[in-house]
């Protein structure tokens, strides 16, 4: 153990899950608390995400279309002439 570890104490039952976790995982048992963490982080922020998008009317979602700057502009005839000029 370094001196940057740390010990804790869990209830017998959570240990067992956290080894299973482990163990189908392929990783340490601080590896898996770490992943079970980094995936509920992951799901409260997308709760985040869908909660707030929920409150948005209409004009708000509006302002997220995107604007013409962010087309592909896959029209451009420019972009043929280079092309064919390997200008690229």
């Amino acid at each position: 153990m370094s001196s940057t570890d740390t010990t804790i104490k869990v209830p017998r039952r959570l240990r067992d899950r956290i080894s299973e976790r482990a163990k189908r995982e392929h990783v340490t048992l601080a590896v898996a608390i770490e992943h079970a963490l980094d995936e509920a982080e992951e799901l409260e922020f997308w709760g985040d995400v869908r909660r707030h998008h929920s409150t948005l009317t209409d004009e708000d979602r509006q302002e997220y279309v995107p604007g013409h700057a962010l087309r592909d502009n896959l029209d451009d005839t420019g972009d043929d002439a280079l092309s064919d000029e390997e200008a690229w």
